[in-house]
């Protein structure tokens, strides 16, 4: 309903094979934990490097159903 009324949306996820069966508009995988997908509570930088990775994802994901995996890496040694 949101993109029929041509806002875009994306989702973010952490697991490529769900994703690729819901098939969202289009998508950010991140290799963080489910619940921390803008990465490390405190890491400001990082959240933002994240937030601005998912807007201009969505003036550049133009085919449906794509599915982009962005490059960061969970660095808190507490948590894979």
């Amino acid at each position: 309903m949101v993109e029929e009324a041509e806002i875009p949306t994306i989702s973010m996820g952490n697991e490529p094979d769900r994703m690729a069966r819901i098939k969202p508009p289009r998508a950010l995988q991140v290799r963080f934990a489910r619940g921390s997908m803008f990465g490390e509570p405190g890491n400001v930088n990082r959240q933002r490097r994240i937030l601005l990775d998912a807007l201009d994802a969505l003036q550049t994901m133009t085919e449906p159903g794509q599915i982009r995996e962005l490059p960061y890496q969970w660095e808190r040694p507490d948590q894979s």
